[in-house]
């Protein structure tokens, strides 16, 4: 009897380690799939997936084999593998998401709206199935529908930061143009023996294909004296995630630079970070100034946090400036308070570019309150004002205070 439990255990025992071998030869085997899936030998991951699924169905194999052949343009062949998986695990989001892509990328957009609105029913907060059929309608040109469903589920569930950025985006492709007057008011402390200076913007942006682009007309009133400046922004798209901006001002007046350019790379990160670096060239009558700068910034929640540098070299040394800025979003990307934290003058603002760029090497202390609201859904308000200090003498800072507003109208 003892002889016999032994064996038992024995034979017990070895069927064990051959299961946990052969599970492990398994998982190892898939891995291979997925590595030749994903280094472009296709074939080689289909011959693996079938030799697994012939030793019984398992959804994780099925979905990497159906995306092999949706990968190479085999779209039906696709369909049969995920129509099997949703057939045997109808919960699976994942196979609604394959669907969704493979009906996306056939350009059959009403039918990959379907797949994302049966994952939306199983879970009404999933930001992944939101953000594609979003997409998916924007590809479609149906602008308004894609600001729709972004901005729906922005007003039921705010923090969304992935989701208030594409809103954003989007809503420019449903108004592609937009009309905008700035207005900025400084005035200074006694000691500096200034009278206040006024500076007026009109600009005109249109969103393309190709990216936005925007013209502006800067008109200044300083030191008694009055100038133009003539501008060009342009954002140009790399891809969904990459995008440049481009700048080329002019102006004849010594109050702003005789050339300024500016050449910048974004990119929207994953986990909601966003990150850039540039370069701004601010050409005057009698030297020229290189800038180097950078952000990195982040969603976290309704909140957005950022941090911008600018490096200036110099014959006097190195000059170092920068921001911390933060906003807290609401139902909207346009409806947010701001604040902004600098120290040095920045060569993107036209506060005081004069004097061939001395004032750029100055050290200033500056706090922004900015407030901007959207109302019916066309015109934008944003007012801010501004507490700053510059430094006349070795330790001796003296005020200076902003007033600041911009109205635009989207059409």
């Amino acid at each position: 009897m003892r002889f016999k439990n032994i064996i038992r255990s024995i034979i017990l025992l070895a069927f064990i380690a051959f299961a946990g071998l052969s599970n492990k030869t398994a998982a190892q085997t898939f891995e291979d799939a997925r590595n030749y899936a994903f280094n472009g030998e296709r074939e080689k991951a289909r011959t693996i997936c079938y030799e697994i699924l012939s030793q019984g169905f398992n959804s994780d194999v099925a979905l990497l084999l159906g995306r092999t052949y949706a990968w190479d343009g085999k779209y039906d062949s696709a369909r049969v593998v995920f129509n099997e998986v949703l057939i045997n695990k109808p919960e699976n989001m994942e196979v609604l998401g394959a669907f969704a892509d493979v009906e996306y990328w056939s350009e059959n957009y009403s039918k990959a709206v379907e797949y994302c609105d049966m994952a939306l029913q199983k879970d009404s907060v999933a930001e992944e199935f939101i953000l594609k059929k979003a997409r998916i309608l924007n590809s479609n040109e149906k602008f308004e529908e894609a600001v729709t469903t972004l901005k729906d589920f922005v007003c039921k569930h705010p923090g969304y930061a992935d989701v208030m950025r594409k809103l954003k985006e989007y809503r420019l492709d449903l108004m592609r143009n937009k009309i905008k007057v700035a207005y900025t008011f400084d005035f200074f402390d006694k000691n500096f023996n200034r009278d206040p200076w006024q500076i007026t913007a009109l600009s005109y942006g249109r969103k393309t294909k190709l990216g936005s682009v925007i013209a502006r007309v800067n008109y200044a009133n300083r030191f008694g004296y009055k100038a133009y400046q003539y501008e060009i922004d342009a954002y140009p798209k790399l891809s969904e995630n990459s995008y440049y901006y481009v700048n080329y001002g002019f102006s004849n007046n010594s109050l702003f630079p005789k050339n300024r350019m500016g050449l910048e790379w974004y990119h929207n990160f994953p986990k909601a970070y966003e990150g850039s670096i540039g370069m701004r060239m601010l050409i005057f009558n009698a030297s020229n100034v290189d800038i180097y700068t950078a952000t990195i910034g982040k969603y976290v929640g309704n909140y957005w946090l950022s941090m911008r540098s600018f490096v200036t070299p110099g014959t006097d040394g190195t000059s170092v400036s920068g921001s911390l800025q933060m906003r807290r979003y609401y139902s909207d990307p346009e409806n947010y308070y701001g604040l902004r934290m600098s120290y040095g003058v920045s060569p993107d603002d036209n506060l005081n570019l004069i004097d061939s760029g001395q004032r750029l090497t100055l050290k200033t202390r500056a706090l922004r309150v900015e407030f901007n609201h959207i109302f019916n859904h066309i015109w934008i308000f944003n007012i801010g004002t501004i507490w700053g200090a510059e430094e006349l003498d070795q330790g001796k800072y003296s005020g200076y205070y902003t007033f600041d507003f911009t109205f635009s109208r989207l059409f």
